[in-house]
């Protein structure tokens, strides 16, 4: 199996990671606000949600939630199924699908209802996709452990700058990486807020593009046995 470098191997990572978390950023930024304040992927503030209308009794909101829920980990399981038997590209594929999917319901009367299957399974497909960058398990719909696994990175730096410190630095990118999941997220979901805040005609097709790259980069990737 070919192997990249650990520099070229940081380098492909981030332009991936860039790609995959402008485009969740986006897509989480309409999904609020098409789900009426419920996530397409972050399913710990749902889990909250649910609780409340749980504890609240609000029985129509808690079963939309526990559909999103369902879906969420439904698609996961068969998402992870198919990247096993067909590797990563063919989950890019499908979340290109689902975007479209998903601009088409959002021009029909059930527009709301499709959203709540269409967009956490959109995420579902990616966040199964690609979990894994330069050795790194980095999740790039959900930003929170990002977070903490750039600080740990720049801790764990600092730590084993100390004079007789016995900490060994951090691999290559364990900084860089998942600080820039968290500013390719945020910057996505700029854009989504931007988007319908200016009434973007086709909000759901515009990240496409970034989508057939990517696609193209991790088939030839896959093609010359480079894990993605």
């Amino acid at each position: 199996m070919a192997e990249l470098s650990p520099s070229s191997s940081v380098r492909v990572s981030a332009r991936r990671i860039l790609v995959l978390d402008l485009l969740a950023g986006y897509v989480d930024a309409l999904g609020f606000v098409y789900l009426g304040g419920l996530f397409a992927s972050a399913m710990t503030g749902n889990t909250t949600h649910l609780a409340a209308a749980l504890v609240g009794g609000i029985w129509p909101h808690a079963f939309m939630l526990l559909g999103i829920l369902g879906t969420f980990f439904v698609v996961a399981m068969l998402a992870t199924l198919a990247r096993l038997r067909w590797q990563a590209a063919i989950g890019i594929a499908c979340v290109g699908v689902l975007l479209g999917a998903t601009q088409i319901a959002m021009l029909t009367p059930w527009h709301r209802t499709l959203a709540l299957v269409l967009l956490p399974a959109l995420m579902a497909v990616q966040g199964e996709t690609i979990a894994r960058f330069s050795g790194t398990a980095i999740q790039t719909i959900v930003i929170t452990s990002n977070l903490l696994k750039c600080a740990s990175a720049l801790a764990t730096s600092l730590a084993a700058r100390w004079p007789g410190s016995t900490v060994k630095p951090p691999a290559p990118g364990a900084a860089l990486l998942p600080g820039l999941s968290w500013l390719g997220f945020a910057a996505g979901a700029l854009c989504g807020t931007l988007a319908m805040a200016w009434h973007v005609p086709l909000p759901f097709i515009w990240p496409l593009p970034l989508l057939v790259l990517l696609y193209l980069d991790i088939a030839r990737a896959e093609a010359h046995n480079t894990p993605p």
